[in-house]
C-alpha cells in the first residue's frame, strides 16, 4: 500500500515525543494541492477546524488549513485522536517545523503524557492521512472505533481494566479545545465556511518555522 509520509525517526522525551518525517516523493506537501483529501480529513475529525493554532493566518487552525503544511495536519489530527481518548491530561499540544534545508522532512513534536497513547496517536493519524490522500475511494477509518480501541490499549498498558460497553464519559474529556458551534456536517457549503474566504483568495499562512499550536 502506497504512504503518504516516511516516519525516519521518534524520539520520546519526559515530556514531548519528536517525530522526523518525511512526505514521499511525488505525493503533496501542501493541503492546497489536495484540497479534497484535506477536506476528507476534516470529516474524520471536524473538531480540529477550531484548534487554536498560534500561525500567521490566524488564531484557530482552520484559518490555515486550506494552505498549510500536509505534516502540520498530521500534527492536529494526531493531537485531535489524543484528545479525544479522555486520557491526554489536562493542556494537549503540539509543533510543526519544516527541517533546514529539506523541502520534504519536517520534525512533528506531540504532547506525550504517555507513550503508549502519543505513539498510537500518531500511527493511527498517520493511516488516516494515507486514505485522506491516496485511497479516497476505499471506505473510510472508523474515527470514534479508533479512539475506543487506543483508548483501551492506555488503559491495559497502564494495568486498568478496560470496559468495553462503558460509554467514554465526556467529562473525562480535557475541555482544551472550543468546539462551540462546530456540528460533524460533511456538507461542500459546510467545508467552505470552515476553511473560509481565504482559501477563494489563496492567502497563503507558513508554517516553515517553529508553529507552536498550544490547545486550549
Amino acid at each position: 500500500m502506497s504512504e503518504l509520509f516516511n516516519i525516519e525517526k521518534i524520539m520520546v522525551g519526559a515530556e514531548k515525543l519528536t517525530a522526523r518525517i518525511a512526505v514521499n516523493e511525488g505525493l503533496p506537501t501542501m493541503t492546497s494541492e489536495d484540497i479534497e483529501a484535506t477536506a476528507r480529513v476534516y470529516y474524520l475529525a471536524p473538531e480540529i477546524a477550531h484548534h487554536l493554532c498560534l500561525g500567521d493566518a490566524g488564531r484557530e487552525f482552520q484559518d490555515c488549513m486550506h494552505e498549510t503544511e500536509v505534516a502540520h495536519l498530521l500534527e492536529h489530527l494526531s493531537v485531535e485522536i489524543m484528545r479525544e481518548t479522555g486520557l491526554a491530561g489536562d493542556i494537549s499540544c503540539g509543533r510543526t517545523r519544516r527541517v533546514s534545508g529539506e523541502d520534504r522532512t519536517f520534525e512533528v513534536e506531540l504532547s506525550c503524557p504517555d507513550d503508549t497513547l502519543t505513539i498510537g496517536a500518531l500511527s493511527s493519524a498517520t493511516f488516516m492521512m494515507d486514505w485522506a490522500f491516496l485511497h479516497g475511494n476505499a471506505p473510510a477509518p472508523d474515527f470514534p472505533g479508533t479512539v475506543a480501541a487506543l483508548r483501551n490499549l492506555v488503559l491495559t498498558v497502564r494495568g486498568e481494566q478496560p470496559d468495553a460497553s462503558e460509554a467514554k464519559d465526556e467529562s473525562e474529556v480535557p475541555a482544551v479545545i472550543d468546539t462551540e458551534g462546530v456540528a460533524p456536517d460533511a456538507s461542500s457549503a459546510h467545508v467552505d465556511a470552515v476553511f473560509g474566504g481565504a482559501a477563494a483568495e489563496g492567502s497563503r499562512a507558513s508554517h516553515e518555522d517553529v508553529d507552536p499550536t498550544p490547545l486550549g
